[in-house]
């Protein structure tokens, strides 16, 4: 420095010091610079932005140029917060003047209230590098947890800097993941020299251990690779850790251990396939024979050469009505299942002429049909024996009462459902009928791949055999025994057992069969007949007994008990020839009262109390008695009462009526001539039938006196008059006269009944 210099120093200090030392005229108070500064930026002449404590305040520019210096003293990157406590401005303010500065400096960046500028951003991208360099890979998920700055911004910072200040590759398949061209050819080598060593199916598990490779990294260099064909094999299954690699060398060996054992064997075993690396032996079989008729098994693949040879022997047991068991046909390694899924096979060729046992074992129609055969005798041995204990009866009595509790429970809960069906089905009037008639198919009860016995008819019918009587007159074991005499047959096994449940049914049913015919050719009653002809009498009675109930009452006991002592006694009669026929007791063809009362002490105790009840109710005036004791009675016997069917009433009625017009036009008797006259004139009165006899007649015109014309009921009293005069008189003049008289006026009574209509008071509608 020259003297001239120093004195031009010492000068400006001289007048710097003579300002100082100088006072001003006028001097403005502290209260007064606040209020002049708060006019000021109440007329929006001035803008600052105050301190947290209020005493000091700033300018939003040098607000600005503070934030900045900040920023350049913390190395680019300072956080909002700890800007905010810098400056000592409240944290609102500096965010806003961040903005501003962000807006218009595209050098600047705010990242999760973090300010960052250019010189920092270089920084991470230089750093970045060098840990690609170090590493040969990097992660942005890694770099966000060391930079602690989102991924999105690290993602986008790295792309943009790729190939300027970090030198490396993105990965095709995972864009967050970088490497360096050195690191993917490093590893590139690596892979194909460890994929070209092996020699078997190996996982891929073990190839990334052993390379210490990830297995994306793995699976992308891989792609690569096959793309470029230098692996010597391939990955079966989907890309993974659990995925196989397969050498071509171990395939091509693989393949001709297949064809080989193939040729020499007829099959292969899947267990053996999968130990040699195949994952799917049955579609690897179809791909590697495309042309060869294989039929696929439960654990083996079989081809035609085993096949052939087992229809053969097939065919050659039907041919010689015999039987083949297939197990030593096939190798060892065959299991049951496998032999059976064949059988099946083989068995839709041979139009089902055979069946199958024990799994293995195939026997011919014909082979069965002399061992069925073979049984007949035992059979009807057998059937005589039950039909001459009576246990036959026994069983026919039990399987009507489980038909009847049947049949009673199926009509308490269908009988509304049935009742509406039949309703819609009969339609409107004048509509017709749009209901549907429905079969229901009889249940076949199979036995055995669906091969057995079938219920061959639903009929409740007990000469029908098949499916209703439960009874087995051939037992299981007699029918094994008699097998095992076969020593054949014994050595396979459960083939003896499986042969006695397949035949018992069939042989058990021939046995019924030819009891049910032996008790027809005994003249055994036939239950069907006898139970319609008493279910008939029922009916009857309670038809009359309805009739009954419109006379006076002091005249209904005489009715009911000739009804009873008639119809009641016919039915009695019936039901104890039946009883003394399955319990094997002599019955005179005239039973009575002493009779029945005799043969009630020779019959079994579950027969006896029931037919004794209904024997004695016929001496009584109680038809709902009767009624009660009739239905226990019918099922001692082996008899079901079928319910009573009100729809029955209107039919009976009228065939009864025109039986008893027909019978009196060709009738020429007077007394049987007024009897039928008074029963079809109490049937237009009441519209219901009642049992009477000559007795009776008087009794039911005396009712008839309200409901018929006086001169008819004048007629009628003259004319029965007559005939108790025939029939009392003793003079044979006088009986003479009076049956002249009561033939001239026969056909007037006659007429009478069929012209009821125009006699009766108030004409009734009739059918």
């Amino acid at each position: 420095m020259t003297s001239m210099d120093w004195d031009e120093v010492k000068r400006l200090a001289a007048d710097f010091q003579k300002a100082q030392l100088s006072s001003t005229l006028q001097k403005l108070s502290e209260r007064n610079c606040v209020e002049i500064v708060t006019k000021l930026i109440e007329s929006k002449l001035l803008d600052v932005v105050f301190t947290n404590d209020g005493k000091e305040y700033v300018t939003p520019q040098h607000l600005g140029k503070e934030i900045k210096d900040e920023l350049y003293v913390h190395g680019g990157r300072i956080s909002l917060v700890d800007l905010a406590q810098i400056l000592n401005i409240n944290l609102s303010q500096v965010s806003k003047i961040t903005n501003e500065i962000e807006k218009y400096n595209k050098g600047l960046k705010i990242i999760l209230g973090q300010l960052i500028d250019k010189t920092y951003m270089n920084k991470i991208a230089e750093e970045i590098n060098d840990k690609l360099m170090q590493h040969g890979s990097i992660n942005v998920t890694e770099l966000t947890i060391h930079y602690n700055l989102p991924a999105d911004f690290l993602q986008s910072l790295i792309e943009k800097e790729l190939g300027k200040r970090i030198s490396g590759k993105q990965d095709v398949q995972d864009s967050r993941v970088f490497y360096t061209e050195s690191f993917i050819a490093k590893n590139k080598t690596k892979i194909r020299g460890a994929l070209s060593a092996i020699t078997k199916p190996t996982p891929i598990s073990v190839v990334l251990e052993q390379c210490g490779i990830s297995d994306r990294l793995f699976f992308s260099i891989l792609d690569s690779l096959q793309g470029m064909k230098q692996i010597p094999g391939i990955v079966a299954g989907k890309q993974g850790t659990y995925s196989l690699y397969i050498p071509t060398i171990y395939s091509k060996s693989q393949n001709e251990w297949v064809d080989n054992f193939y040729k020499q064997n007829g099959y292969l075993e899947y267990d053996a396939l999968t130990r040699l690396g195949i994952s799917d032996p049955p579609n690897f079989v179809k791909r590697h024979f495309p042309n060869e008729d294989i039929i696929f098994l439960d654990s083996v693949a079989v081809g035609t050469i085993i096949s052939e040879q087992v229809d053969a022997n097939i065919e050659e047991a039907i041919a010689t009505g015999s039987f083949v068991d297939i197990t030593p046909l096939l190798p060892s390694v065959f299991t049951e299942k496998d032999m059976e899924m064949l059988l099946k096979m083989v068995e839709k060729k041979l139009n089902n002429n055979t069946h199958v046992f024990a799994n293995t074992v195939v026997i011919s129609d014909a082979f069965l049909q002399s061992l069925y055969k073979s049984f007949e005798t035992i059979a009807e041995t057998k059937a005589r024996e039950v039909v001459a204990s009576g246990q036959w009866f026994q069983t026919i009595a039990e399987n009507k009462i489980k038909s009847k509790s049947a049949s009673s429970l199926l009509e308490t809960k269908g009988g509304r459902k049935e009742e509406r069906r039949k309703k819609a089905a009969t339609g409107k009037a004048g509509g017709g009928s749009q209901g549907r008639e429905t079969k229901t198919k009889s249940t076949k009860k199979k036995y055995l791949q669906g091969k057995g016995r079938e219920n061959d008819s639903d009929d409740e019918d007990p000469k029908i055999i098949s499916g209703k009587i439960e009874l087995q007159l051939v037992p299981l074991e007699d029918i094994k025994n008699e097998i095992t005499k076969d020593d054949n047959l014994t050595v396979i096994d459960d083939l003896v057992e499986e042969l006695a449940l397949y035949l018992q049914p069939k042989i058990n049913n021939y046995a019924l069969s030819v009891a049910d015919q032996l008790s027809q050719n005994n003249k055994t009653t036939n239950l069907s007949e006898v139970e319609e002809r008493l279910n008939v009498f029922i009916t009857n009675i309670k038809i009359f007994d309805k009739g009954i109930k419109h006379i006076n009452k002091a005249d209904q006991p005489t009715l009911t008990k000739y009804l009873l002592k008639s119809l009641g006694t016919e039915f009695v009669t019936e039901l104890f020839k039946l009883a003394a026929q399955q319990n094997m007791l002599q019955a005179p063809n005239n039973i009575t009262a002493e009779t029945r009362q005799k043969m009630l002490l020779d019959l079994p105790d579950d027969v006896k109390e029931p037919l004794s009840n209904i024997h004695k109710s016929i001496a009584e005036t109680s038809i709902e008695d009767f009624l009660n004791f009739a239905d226990p009675a019918m099922a001692a016997c082996c008899l079901v009462l079928k319910k009573y069917d009100k729809k029955k009433e209107r039919p009976f009625i009228l065939g009864h009526r025109q039986a008893l017009l027909e019978k009196l036009n060709a009738t020429q008797d007077p007394a049987l001539a007024l009897h039928l006259v008074t029963s079809i004139l109490f049937i237009a009165a009441t519209q219901s039938v009642v049992h009477i006899s000559g007795r009776h007649v008087s009794t039911i015109l005396s009712f008839l006196q309200t409901h018929l014309q006086p001169s008819t009921m004048t007629v009628l009293s003259k004319y029965h008059d007559m005939v108790l005069k025939n029939l009392t008189c003793t003079d044979e003049t006088t009986k003479l006269e009076v049956t002249k008289e009561l033939e001239v006026n026969l056909e007037e009574i006659k007429n009478i009944a069929n012209n009821f209509k125009q006699h009766l008071k108030t004409d009734k509608p009739q059918e």
